[in-house]
């Protein structure tokens, strides 16, 4: 028998693995073939649903928007469970472990301290109990929402979106809690106060009670809402940690996670939105005109999904939230509705003192009082399960011992650090103050179910077909009365009275106003006082610019129709750039690029146009300008630098040119503020140069002001994050009326974007089928579908999609049926 040679064997060897990895490729391949033709990303046709009270008929336009026609209003929200689950599974099964503090059983370690924080704040327990006191009609449409969500999930069947297979995870089951549990976390998200009181906590270590307002710096600069001199209180006390050391090692952003589940929600610059209503006297058609844009945080899926529900005594479309039973946003055939933030201070730090002999025990306003504990037990996958004692004060949950700056600040020794928090009051039901307003019959019953809205508190500014326009500030908010102690600007000593609050404002001082003469309402996160009450909501409002653009814009035109409307809320001129391109045009410089990107930037005029060279010039400017003055503050800058835009501090001290904050501290010589302008453009020339090349007519404001979309928790994994993030060049700034906040120290690129308006709707109340919407990706979860991101070209253009009750074109039907006795 004739010996096989080794060559032969190799070659033997080789094609045997040959044909094996082809084997597995065309098995590999095969079952995605089978996997894409299994998935149910567009189901249609009839499913048979034993928890079902009646059939329902769901058609789908060709924006794939459904229209649920069901014969009562629990089986219109166990429909929109069942979209819910089958369009958004992945999102809905993030949000809930996101709002349980359960994050980490799918996705490891990276995600422990966002659940530690998240258990730490009780939101789930919170919703738990505030769901025991819902009305008992309330809480079947919740739990009929929740038996659609498990349904849609159950019949995804094996081929469920494809984060699942990544994650080795299944969907888990919804509950009617749950649902109250997300509605606190975006209440969360639109909060945020706590951390700049924390950051104020933290520079007043190095700075003086002047100094700090100088950083962060009250809505009307030199007339704080408080005259407390903070700072000296605290080192009167020795509140802070004594070993700097340990503050250094903590000094890094919590958490720190490859799989960006983002950081805490809230406490970012620039959340809110735009809404503004014209009365007919203003409009082509004579009646009124409504537009909206929430600027949330982007996300891929987005945020919202729009659906329209129809069944008894409920015709209702707009924007959902996936895991909330409820049009948030949107229209009836009578009125239309929007919302901004109104950003009052609802939640308030509290320094606690500890008892020296027994750690148990914290000092309140008449002698020791014990903490109430209680133990959380947080699993984690391939890692042994986390054991942790949550502590609550009179206050609310010690966050100190779960939030890293909270803790690093302090003498732990001596004190916690406690938050006291509007939205984990039991008395909040504001799932059930959605519900009502979409079961509303007109704006009067509307304008009844806002009492209901607790947190987070929203401008309500409403229109309707008969010509009225209102506005409504709704939600909860504590008493304040000015320059009495801290007015909520920074954290309390928690065993004093003078900062504890004493009750909320009533819903009737609240602010409001019903057809006003100007003929016209707007909102943008601007101060807002009630006429019968000075006390500001807040000592922390957002600057004015996007407000006082949406004015300029009001009364630049004596007609308004829907074009203007469209062009309004495109609009990119940056009010928070005009009062700083003086002293940019003034830049002396010597760079070799400086006279060719001067002459580029001279009719630069604030407009953030995606085909500016001069906007993007002027950014990187501002941008080196803000660092130099406030790097100082070493870590305090580079932490918060990006969610805290700095453009009002900057504004300030510019506003004197010798101002000490120009100064380099590092430098014998003392510089003006025109030195460090000219020292901040040769630095940006340096930056364009370094990362869009050399020649300056490339550098392009869209070319670098890219609005990402970022998926969870897979947006930073290589190849995954740019198959599931969406991505598109954008104009604005963090200023404009079409927003557009920059990222700076959060990202590589400082001039990407990841929140700007999540939503645009407009509506004709003269005819409310021409209601127009557009957001920045699709109505799809699945990312293998043609409606994951196919309105992301047409948002960046500033372009719409119908939002019509009775849409023209048709595309698939999905029937619910119930099982046939």
């Amino acid at each position: 028998m004739k010996m096989p040679t080794p060559s032969s064997g190799l070659k033997s060897a080789i094609k045997g693995i040959f044909w094996l990895g082809s084997a597995a490729l065309v098995l590999i391949i095969a079952v995605g073939i089978i996997y894409l033709i299994s998935a149910q990303t567009s189901p249609s046709g009839k499913r048979i649903i034993k928890s079902l009270g009646d059939s329902v008929s769901i058609t789908f336009d060709e924006s794939d928007i459904p229209h649920i026609q069901a014969k009562s209003s629990t089986d219109a929200l166990f429909a929109l469970g069942y979209l819910h689950a089958s369009e958004r599974s992945w999102q809905m099964e993030i949000n809930r472990r996101l709002a349980s503090g359960r994050l980490s059983e799918i996705l490891g370690k990276e995600t422990f301290e966002i659940d530690r924080f998240i258990r730490t704040l009780g939101i789930k327990r919170a919703a738990e109990k505030q769901f025991d006191r819902y009305p008992i009609a309330t809480k079947r449409l919740l739990q009929s929402y929740a038996d659609g969500v498990n349904a849609g999930n159950a019949h995804l069947g094996w081929a469920l979106p494809v984060e699942y297979f990544l994650t080795g995870s299944k969907p888990g089951n919804w509950s009617p809690t749950d649902s109250v549990a997300w509605m606190l976390m975006m209440a969360l998200d639109l909060g945020g106060n706590w951390q700049k009181e924390l950051q104020r906590l933290e520079l007043s270590q190095f700075l003086s009670t002047k100094q700090v307002w100088e950083v962060i710096p009250a809505y009307t600069p030199g007339e704080p809402v408080s005259n407390t001199d903070f700072a000296k209180m605290y080192r009167d006390i020795n509140v802070f940690n004594p070993n700097p050391l340990a503050r250094d090692q903590k000094s890094k952003k919590l958490p720190a996670t490859e799989l960006t589940i983002n950081e805490v929600p809230g406490g970012k610059d620039g959340i809110g939105s735009n809404n503004w209503a014209l009365s007919g006297k203003l409009t082509a058609s004579g009646k009124p005109l409504l537009a909206n844009d929430p600027h949330l945080g982007l996300s891929a899926p987005a945020i919202w999904y729009m659906a329209h529900l129809e069944a008894p005594g409920l015709n209702v479309i707009g924007a959902t939230l996936p895991g909330i039973p409820a049009v948030v946003l949107g229209r009836t055939d009578k009125f239309a509705w929007s919302f901004t933030n109104t950003g009052p201070d609802v939640q308030d730090l509290y320094i606690e003192q500890l008892d020296p002999k027994n750690p148990g025990v914290y000092r309140g306003l008449d002698g020791p009082l014990s903490f109430k504990v209680r133990q959380e037990i947080i699993d984690i996958k391939g890692e042994p399960s986390v054991r942790f004692l949550v502590k609550e004060t009179r206050h609310g949950p010690v966050i100190s011992e779960s939030y890293a700056s909270a803790k690093r600040v302090i003498d732990t020794d001596r004190f916690v650090l406690s938050l006291r928090w509007t939205a984990l009051d039991i008395e909040n039901q504001s799932v059930a103050g959605l519900l009502d307003m979409n079961h509303a019959k007109d704006l009067d019953t509307f304008k009844h179910a806002l009492r209901k809205n607790y947190a987070p508190m929203q401008n309500v500014v409403m229109a309707d077909v008969d010509g009225n326009i209102a506005y409504q500030a709704a939600g909860v908010a504590p008493k304040r009365t000015l320059h009495q102690g801290l007015y909520g600007v920074a954290p309390a000593l928690g065993w004093e009275k003078k900062d504890d609050w004493t009750g909320y404002v009533p819903f009737e001082q609240l602010p409001n106003s019903n057809n006003p003469s100007t003929s016209w309402i707007a909102t943008a996160n601007q101060k807002i006082l009630a006429n019968n009450d000075p006390n500001p909501l807040t000592g922390d409002w957002d600057l004015p610019t996007r407000y006082d653009r949406i004015v300029e814009l009001i009364n630049g035109r004596s007609t308004h129709d829907l074009a203007s409307m469209k062009a309004m809320q495109a609009d990119t001129l940056s009010l928070g750039a005009t009062p700083l391109l003086g002293l940019f045009k003034s830049v002396q410089s010597t760079h070799p690029l400086a006279q060719q990107a001067m002459e580029l930037s001279k009719n630069f005029d604030g407009d953030m146009k995606i085909d500016s060279t001069g906007a993007l010039i002027f950014n990187a400017w501002a941008d080196q300008l803000t660092r130099k003055l406030f790097s100082r503050l070493g870590y305090l800058f580079t932490e918060n630098y990006g969610s805290r835009n700095f453009r009002s501090p900057l504004i300030l001290q510019l506003e004197n040119p010798n101002s000490p904050w120009c100064n380099d501290p590092q430098t014998e010589r003392i510089e003006s503020c025109a030195e460090t302008s000219n020292a901040a453009f040769d630095k940006a020339l340096e930056q364009l140069s370094a990362q869009f090349g050399s020649n300056p007519k490339n550098w392009v404001w869209g070319n670098a002001h890219i609005a990402v979309s970022e998926h969870r928790p897979l947006s930073k994994v290589p190849f995954l994050g740019s198959l599931f993030n969406v991505a598109q060049p954008f104009p604005g700034d963090s200023f404009s009326v079409n927003v557009g906040r920059l990222e700076l120290l959060r990202t590589d690129n400082p001039f990407e974007t990841k929140q700007a308006p999540s939503l645009r709707t407009l509506y004709d109340l003269s005819d409310l089928e021409q209601s127009l919407f557009i957001y920045q990706s699709g109505q799809s979860g699945w990312v293998q579908s043609k409606f994951y991101r196919n309105m992301s070209a047409l948002w960046a253009r500033n372009e719409y999609l119908p939002l019509r009750m009775k849409p023209q074109k048709v595309g698939r039907q999905l029937d619910l049926a119930i099982k046939e006795k």
